[in-house]
């Protein structure tokens, strides 16, 4: 198992709630992932970002601020969003002289084969370039993804698979919380933060909570876990914030983490 300071390929995952401040999008956080993933990129890291927001962006930009949302307006919304989003990250990455490429995904792309090793042979060469992979679901397009439940569960299933299709070694779960607790930190003191894996098998303390704008949740993020757990990769989910992911690779590992069995 390799140590955590010489770890190589990263896919970083950051969700709705860590993108906004209130209702407005939160450049201050996307300056912040693009100078930790741009100074981590410069130290020779491989570092593959997921991004949530697409669905908040276009909320923002329609001055909705109706909870739910139909389907279509969903779909909408994420049409009007991705391309917010996107800019957002382009004015970030482009004023520390990266370059960033745009993925948008749907379950399909993993379900087969020949789809799959298109999608891999792509990603590499990305990461060959040295530019900045942004990986988000094709919400649009993706009606049974943005049913009920949701299939990627604002990107943390969606990161999983990333992680563990793009043979990447660590799996940063960007969150508005502090990690993973055995209680809800917000309303018990007896909350204790969990770092275990035999304590993440048997945690089945879910919690349908989750923010305003995200579709995530603990539940999401422990399924997440235990899928790139069970496939040889490690695990961090922690809060996002100024140099967490600079921290992590000083050997300063915030919130939970996991190390494969």
């Amino acid at each position: 198992m390799s140590d955590i300071k010489s770890i190589k390929r990263v896919v970083v995952k950051i969700g709705t709630s860590s993108l906004f401040a209130g209702d407005a999008p939160n450049t201050k956080m996307i300056n912040h992932l693009a100078e930790d993933i741009s100074e981590l990129q410069s130290r020779g890291k491989e570092i593959i970002l997921v991004s949530s927001g697409a669905i908040g962006f276009g909320r923002e930009k329609l001055f909705l601020t109706d909870s739910k949302l139909s389907l279509e307006m969903q779909q909408a919304t994420a049409a009007i969003g991705q391309n917010l989003l996107i800019h957002a990250y382009e004015k970030a990455f482009s004023s520390r002289h990266k370059i960033i490429a745009q993925l948008l995904l749907t379950h399909q792309n993993f379900a087969n084969k020949n789809a799959l090793q298109s999608l891999k042979n792509t990603a590499e060469k990305l990461i060959e370039l040295n530019t900045v992979p942004i990986i988000n679901e094709n919400d649009p397009i993706s009606a049974e993804e943005l049913d009920v439940d949701g299939y990627f569960s604002d990107n943390d299933e969606l990161a999983a698979l990333c992680a563990i299709h793009f043979k990447a070694e660590l799996l940063i779960i960007l969150t508005n919380v502090s990690g993973i607790f055995t209680e809800n930190p917000d309303s018990s003191a007896d909350a204790k933060i969990i770092n275990d894996v035999a304590q993440l098998e048997k945690f089945r303390n879910f919690t349908e909570e989750k923010s305003a704008l995200g579709s995530g949740g603990v539940k999401s993020k422990v399924i997440a876990a235990k899928k790139a757990l069970a496939n040889d990769v490690q695990v961090i989910v922690c809060k996002a914030g100024k140099n967490v992911i600079k921290n992590i690779f000083r050997g300063k590992i915030p919130g939970s983490y996991f190390k494969p069995e």
